[in-house]
């Protein structure tokens, strides 16, 4: 008889451990590094240069006649680059800013991509245009958004 008053007692206890174990284990914290709104403002401005930089090339040139040839655009090419490299730099010394970085590097390795294929072809045409538009406009959105999340955590709404 001893070992059944001690089996029930042993049972709960053992229960109880489980059902702690689980809440502890479905709970995370997740760190997210603090809101710079000195880089949201980098983003929003970079943002804008590149979609200016595309809409400069749609509207006020035409693929004939070298017209878009790639000397015609190299320097703003290297303008935004030097921001793009700016933004990756000042997201990786972050702590904890893990998925900005990555969106960072993505947005500068398609930058990267996009300019040498525009060198090689030496022209590009309205459809990339309008493709790598919409392609830059998504990776800054994602940008924003994500340092928006930031804000947020910090002080969260009431």
């Amino acid at each position: 008889m001893k070992s059944q008053a001690w089996a029930l007692p042993a049972r709960s206890v053992l229960l109880i451990f489980l059902f702690q174990l689980l809440a502890f284990t479905s709970c995370r914290v997740t760190l997210l590094p603090p809101y710079n709104p000195a880089i949201a403002t980098q983003i929003e401005n970079t943002s804008r240069e590149v979609d200016k930089f595309y809409l400069t090339m749609a509207e006020l040139s035409k693929p004939e006649n070298e017209g878009r040839a790639y000397a015609n655009f190299a320097e703003k090419y290297i303008e935004i680059e030097v921001e793009l490299n700016s933004l990756l730099n000042k997201n990786k010394v972050r702590p904890l800013n893990e998925h900005s970085t990555r969106i960072c590097e993505i947005t500068l390795q398609l930058w990267i991509k996009y300019r040498n294929e525009h060198k090689e072809d030496n022209t590009i045409s309205n459809g990339l245009i309008d493709l790598n538009r919409k392609t830059f406009g998504d990776l800054f959105y994602a940008m924003q958004v994500a340092e928006k999340g930031k804000e947020i955590a910090a002080d969260p709404p009431k």
